[in-house]
């Protein structure tokens, strides 16, 4: 049988660390939910920071009480068990899995922006008193085509996050109250963690699905808008002005730089 003790300290920790993020992953799931509305800027719908600034912070504080405990656990075996080998090993796995960790919130927070329909249509609507030729307007056809792409090819992978968060919990509470099944405390306490994790679980899913549902339905206008300004884009201007197509893009680049 399991001590106890080490197991309660695992137990609270890492199951703790997992309800918080399933309630705060609910919370933020029902608010995107409510939030899906077509907007001029270019990113606002496919690009979530504040969910990837809380997630990179909790994991973070998370891997920072690792961390100290692993840092701790290597003096130990160095200067108590004199078992220095050992002790670097454990320093060493700390540093890398704080490395590895480090790189991911970096990546996932300043990673570069994935192409939109809102972006594609606000650069043809910035260029809809120019005739585009043949260049850009392949530049503008390869742009949309990716998008396409990347809205198939768009991750399912919260789900099952989310799954085997409830996983965890569900597998801590079980160890627990079958070492501790004299203690009713401790058993009602790590039911009512279950609850709550299946019930994070719930309404992360269902909010998800009622964001999926309107995200589908501003996408598919913007995308008919973009079709629409590249049909435009396509027929051929006549009566062109010598240098007006330069002097309009100056024009609209200072009105940008003056807007930000």
């Amino acid at each position: 049988m399991l001590d106890l003790e080490v197991l309660l300290t695992i137990a609270l920790f890492v199951g703790g660390t997992v309800l918080a993020l399933q309630v705060s992953d609910a919370i933020l799931s029902v608010i995107d939910a409510r939030s899906v509305r077509d907007d001029d800027e270019p990113d606002r719908l496919t690009r979530g920071r504040m969910r990837e600034l809380v997630w990179s912070v909790a994991v973070t504080a998370a891997l920072a009480v690792i961390v100290a405990f692993g840092v701790d656990s290597a003096g130990r075996l160095v200067w108590e068990q004199e078992r220095p080998v050992l002790g670097a090993l454990t320093l060493v796995g700390c540093g890398l899995a704080a490395f590895l960790v480090g790189i991911v919130a970096v990546v996932a927070v300043v990673r570069r922006e994935r192409p939109t329909y809102a972006r594609i249509r606000r650069d043809l609507r910035d260029r809809a008193r120019l005739a585009l030729d043949a260049a850009e307007l392949a530049d503008f056809e390869a742009r949309l085509a990716r998008a396409d792409r990347l809205r198939e090819r768009r991750s399912r992978a919260g789900t099952l996050l989310r799954a085997i968060g409830v996983l965890t919990v569900v597998v801590l509470a079980a160890l627990v109250i079958a070492t501790a099944a004299g203690d009713v405390r401790l058993v009602l306490a790590f039911g009512a963690a279950v609850l709550l994790s299946v019930a994070a679980f719930v309404v992360a899913v269902r909010a998800g699905s009622v964001r999926m549902t309107a995200l589908e339905a501003v996408l598919d206008a913007q995308r008919a808008e973009v079709d629409a300004l590249l049909e435009r884009a396509r027929i051929p201007q006549r009566g062109k002005v010598p240098g007006l197509r330069d002097r309009v893009a100056r024009a609209l680049s200072i009105l940008r730089e003056q807007q930000r």
